[in-house]
């Protein structure tokens, strides 16, 4: 009689924690504190200097120019041997190269004739990125915070180039001016590791109150943003509610939930997700439950996918890592996969997100499309969001489909 009422407690609890996993929603609701929050209508995506060799130049975004609010140039660099910003490329972002040049060249001068014909465009500059963030850690911990600060805020406007005369064999210095070009900066921080200290985060809180103050100081009013990985540990880690009072908003990553690096086949952006806790809206809603209106949120959304070589169509399967496995742009999935009539176009209902399997090769590819990118822009209205970004460019394809999608 013990055992029975034993295993009736038992069968009883699990039929209340199924019942309450099956009821739980998702969307979640946004706050009440935040009801009277209004969407906002940013469409911003980011530029890479390096796609430069890769063929996709800053004239490839007049077709979607009207759609885009902001353009975030990537990435200008720490240097931790001198403690201030540099350019990534000189060569290509200003044409530093050529000697003789007396008028900025390369992405900037571009850029300064892309805003001329669209002058609704605000270009920001973004800082750090994947590679370069550790230095961004290295510097703060050298007490270099200021004089990094000061440099990247300086570098807004020009940029000094010193080189030496190849026919006068002189050393000379040259100002690339472009005061003109840049609306702001993106420091786009990110955390290599998941648990993030208390020293560390303060001295993330430091950099970030010295931008704010440093931009207030520039001549022209400047826009200060901030990336957030959307990793649940990192966001508990970094009280993101201290750091909103100083940036206008946060472009959440909320990407590579699942890629390659994943034990089995997952999607790379699923709104929902049934078989982990990792999604955009778990994302979401636990920075605006740790006190971020949904008014400093921006929310991010991949021109890229995930392929999975010799695997199954289900979630969790087990795969091989080939050199077809791995990321690609959204431009060379539809290529190899999406017109391909062998592979088969599915949506996933519950993360609301495509996906493609093709039987006759044994892959399973995860991206996103028009129809996804359309929900994530209304998910994102829903929640009162401030609008969305697109990493990056380069990624969609020749028609520019997916941003278009996503005019607000």
């Amino acid at each position: 009689m013990k055992f029975s009422l034993v295993f009736i407690s038992f069968f009883v609890f699990m039929l209340c924690l199924t019942h309450a996993l099956l009821r739980a929603e998702c969307p979640q609701p946004v706050p009440a504190q935040y009801e009277n929050v209004k969407p906002g209508t940013i469409v911003a995506a980011y530029f890479a200097s390096w796609d430069k060799y890769g063929m996709y130049k800053v004239s490839d975004i007049e077709p979607i120019a009207d759609t885009l609010t902001h353009v975030i140039y990537a990435f200008a660099k720490p240097n931790v041997q001198t403690g201030t910003c540099d350019l990534h490329d000189p060569w290509a972002d200003v044409g530093a190269n050529l000697q003789h040049r007396k008028k900025v060249g390369g992405h900037f001068g571009e850029f300064l004739q892309l805003k001329k014909k669209f002058p609704h465009l605000k270009i920001l500059l973004s800082i750090g990125g994947g590679t370069y963030s550790s230095s961004l850690l290295e510097i703060a911990r050298q007490g270099m915070s200021k004089q990094f600060v000061d440099s990247a805020v300086k570098l807004l406007d020009n940029y000094e180039y010193e080189y030496e005369h190849t026919e006068l064999g002189t050393d000379h210095l040259h100002t690339f001016e472009y005061s003109d070009l840049f609306g702001g900066l993106d420091l786009d921080w990110e955390w290599s590791s998941v648990n993030v200290d208390s020293d560390d985060a303060n001295l993330f809180y430091e950099m970030v109150e010295l931008f704010s103050q440093a931009l207030k100081k520039r001549s022209k009013k400047s826009i200060f943003t901030c990336s957030v990985q959307a990793q649940l540990k990192i966001i508990k880690s970094l009280n993101l509610s201290l750091v909103a009072k100083y940036v206008h908003w946060f472009h959440v990553m909320t990407y590579d939930f699942g890629g390659s690096f994943s034990p089995g086949v997952s999607f790379n952006a699923p709104i929902c997700n049934d078989s982990s806790p990792y999604s955009i809206d778990e994302t979401i809603s636990l920075l605006m439950n740790m006190n971020v209106s949904p008014e400093k949120l921006v929310l991010g959304i991949p021109l890229y996918g995930y392929v999975y070589d010799q695997t199954e169509e289900k979630m969790g399967a087990a795969f091989e890592k080939t050199e077809k496995t791995g990321a690609l742009t959204y431009a060379k999935i539809k290529e190899l996969y999406l017109d391909n009539k062998s592979c088969k176009k599915r949506w996933h209902k519950k993360s609301h997100v495509p996906y493609a399997f093709c039987p006759n090769d044994d892959i399973f590819v995860s991206y996103d499309d028009a129809r996804s990118i359309a929900v994530k822009v209304l998910y994102a209205q829903t929640k009162k969001l401030q609008g969305v970004v697109f990493w990056r460019l380069s990624g969609d394809d020749k028609e520019h489909s997916l941003v278009k999608a996503a005019r607000i």
